[in-house]
């Protein structure tokens, strides 16, 4: 939990960070001024006439102001926190909501498909059973070889500090034989 609290906390984070990091750079392009671009076209035109070549040369010079970016173009935002906070607190209310059903809506889910394939449901039954036999089975058998060992264990303590010790000094020389 304080893991996920963390994380979205660093991700708010840079998420503010990039805004504030836009917003800047925009305050500081409006501030640039526009750029001036001086554009000449020089046309030559040739006439043939009969004998003489005629050259007409024109020549047109005109300044255009080219803005970096549009300023009505920049968005706004028409949403605040403060006039959405009903609509967020909804949404919330709903995803948390939907959260603590979802265990039921998938025992739902698994009666509504048992009602429709009854065969699958108790292949399903018999491979559950199986392994809850299985994990009994070893559960016991662990049990039988522990309750001796718990016994001496608990009136004895000095044998299992003893025995704890041995299976280091035995870890520690297997350790170094590798």
């Amino acid at each position: 939990m304080t893991l996920w609290v963390s994380c979205g906390a660093v991700q708010t984070s840079l998420d503010y960070l990039f805004y504030w990091l836009i917003i800047s750079v925009n305050k500081h392009l409006q501030e640039v001024p526009d750029p001036e671009i001086q554009l000449s076209l020089v046309q030559q035109k040739n006439e043939k006439s009969f004998i003489i070549y005629r050259r007409e040369h024109i020549a047109k010079t005109d300044i255009f102001k080219i803005s970096l970016f549009k300023h009505d173009c920049i968005p706004q935002p028409e949403l605040t926190l403060s006039t959405t906070w009903i609509q967020l607190g909804v949404i919330i209310f709903f995803l948390i909501i939907f959260g603590l059903f979802s265990g039921l809506l998938t025992q739902l889910k698994i009666l509504v498909s048992t009602s429709f394939y009854p065969d699958t449901e108790m292949k399903r039954i018999h491979y559950l059973h199986a392994k809850l036999l299985k994990k009994r089975a070893t559960l016991q058998a662990k049990t039988v070889k522990n309750t001796f060992a718990r016994t001496v264990s608990f009136w004895f303590p000095i044998l299992k500090a003893r025995e704890a010790v041995r299976k280091k000094e035995r870890s520690v020389a297997n350790d170094n034989m590798v």
